[in-house]
């Protein structure tokens, strides 16, 4: 008795089992076929070509005339003075009437420009840093909005292909009960017709829906890469050598 209790549970676990198995490769197939990883490849690099990124390289520019007007501080800092006494311009120095020295001259350097300056170099080298680093923010997020958008017009566009026979169910069974109504057949109330009708207007509503969605998500791919989808399809192909 035991031993068949035994085998009934195992070949329960086994069914459970398999039907996981199933269940999760209905479900968890994240892996994209190959030419949907080429297009994507191809939308990020097209995005990456994006005007708004430009301005970073204007910022970089900006950064080191920066960094040489900060260096070139020292020069506005020296201050030169220097005179020459009545004898010496005049050349009439006499052992009576010499004077010493027969000219003079100074520097002056403000003490706290040698913490100011360097430190106004330093922080024109550091903003270099920070503009690298929001760069490089910009393209990962600029990566993640156009996969995001393809995937919500993948997602969309399989939406529509998955309503559309949907749609031609309800309209076929509403046209058949809309004759058989309209013949006056026994059997089709207006309750049913009625029905019929809305099941009808409710797939319809939803096909719209589902077309919107699928415009703006392509709208925003667009957006992005600067091109249409399809010549990005294309060029994708085109570099695959996919005719």
């Amino acid at each position: 008795m035991k031993k068949v209790f035994f085998v009934i549970v195992s070949i329960c676990f086994s069914v459970f089992a398999q039907a996981q198995d199933k269940a999760s490769s209905l479900y968890l197939k994240l892996n994209d076929a190959p030419e949907v990883t080429r297009l994507k490849a191809k939308l990020v690099q097209l995005a990456m070509e994006n005007p708004g990124l430009s301005v970073f390289d204007a910022k970089r520019e900006i950064n080191s005339y920066e960094v040489t007007k900060a260096k070139a501080a020292w020069l506005n800092t020296l201050t030169a003075a220097g005179n020459l006494n009545e004898y010496t311009i005049k050349n009439q120095a006499t052992s009576n009437n010499a004077f010493f020295p027969r000219y003079n001259f100074s520097l002056m350097i403000p003490l706290g420009n040698f913490i100011t300056i360097p430190n106004d170099v330093k922080i024109a080298k550091t903003n270099k840093k920070v503009i690298n680093y929001t760069q490089d923010e910009a393209r990962r997020k600029l990566k993640a909005d156009v996969l995001d958008a393809y995937e919500q017009y993948a997602s969309a566009k399989k939406l529509l292909e998955l309503q559309a026979p949907l749609l031609e169910d309800v309209l076929t069974q509403y046209k058949q009960i809309e004759e058989k109504f309209s013949k006056g057949e026994k059997g089709i109330t207006v309750e049913e017709y009625n029905t019929a009708y809305r099941n009808y207007n409710g797939e319809m509503v939803r096909k719209v829906m589902v077309e919107k969605e699928l415009r703006l998500a392509k709208n925003e791919v667009e957006r992005l890469i600067g091109i249409s989808l399809e010549e990005a399809i294309l060029q994708s192909q085109a570099e695959a050598g996919i005719k």
